[in-house]
């Protein structure tokens, strides 16, 4: 049977059930829970059609009836389910329902409400104007795993949102977060080896503040004592010193040339290599000014 012919079963059955108390037959509530049933059906119906838009529509007058006569869990599965629907085709409504069952699984799963939002930051994440917000439904869904005590979930949430805020140019949010999870995983038999790379990317950052004494402090106290790839003659601790130079110099040529003498050894990822060209570009931007 095609999704159009239930949901029309569904609305009718819906309006019957408004009809009252009934000495015979269903009562209200047998009938709105039969027009829920059919909501659901006519939704997976649209859904194996391809018709996202009407099976979310379905699904979320399924979530309503189920709020109504008090059956808050399955209003939220209903809701997780549009949101599964709209995802493809109505970004914005799939991000409004998903928040809806989020509402309900904060009060009563801790674990699944982190799940849900850091499902919705990476639903908001694949559009760059909504980016912003992604970062602080990551950095939501971190606090909520951290008081789960999944904390390698929550600094996954955490490393995401420091990665987006450096590519929108917050970078001393950027830093806060790397430096933050690294000093926290640093005596984590499992998480120490992460601690390298977090600093790696937070000294980017600090290199793309032109904050020079900050960047001292960080390179040559702060990151030292956590990480030894950080002290000379590691080539880490070079490459970073060597390019500090050049920010501090305000000479863009010779910073060039030396993260493609790195690069030629060491991998650089286009993350890293998108942060050290923003930063090439502010010195050059920057001289530029003075002339």
């Amino acid at each position: 049977m095609d999704g159009r012919t239930i949901l029309a079963q569904a609305q009718k059955q819906e309006a019957g059930a408004a009809g009252g108390f009934s000495w015979f037959g269903a009562s209200k509530q047998d009938k709105l829970e039969q027009a829920i049933d059919l909501y659901s059906q006519a939704a997976n119906a649209f859904r194996t059609t391809g018709q996202g838009s009407e099976a979310g529509a379905a699904f979320e007058k399924a979530a309503a009836l189920s709020k109504s006569i008090n059956e808050p869990n399955d209003a939220a599965n209903y809701l997780t389910e549009a949101f599964k629907s709209y995802k493809k085709t109505n970004p914005a409504d799939a991000a409004r329902t998903l928040n809806q069952a989020i509402e309900h699984y904060a009060l009563t799963n801790v674990r699944r409400a982190a799940t849900h939002k850091q499902t919705l930051a990476e639903l908001l994440e694949a559009d760059g104007a909504t980016k912003p917000q992604a970062i602080k439904e990551y950095e939501k869904a971190g606090e909520w795993f951290s008081n789960d005590n999944a904390e390698a979930l929550a600094n996954k949430c955490y490393i995401k949102a420091a990665d987006l805020s450096a590519e929108i140019g917050d970078y001393h949010r950027a830093i806060n977060h790397y430096e933050r999870i690294a000093e926290v995983s640093v005596n984590n038999s499992l998480m120490k080896w992460s601690v390298k790379d977090y600093l790696f990317k937070a000294a980017l950052c600090h290199l793309a503040t032109k904050d020079i004494v900050a960047c001292k402090r960080a390179l040559e106290g702060q990151y030292p004592a956590l990480e030894p790839a950080f002290n000379p003659p590691a080539m880490e601790a070079l490459f970073l010193k060597n390019l500090l130079e050049c920010v501090e110099n305000g000479d863009p040529q010779n910073f060039f040339n030396n993260v493609m003498q790195y690069k030629e050894r060491y991998p650089l990822d286009n993350w890293k290599l998108d942060i050290l060209a923003k930063t090439q570009k502010g010195i050059e931007e920057a001289g530029e000014d003075l002339t």
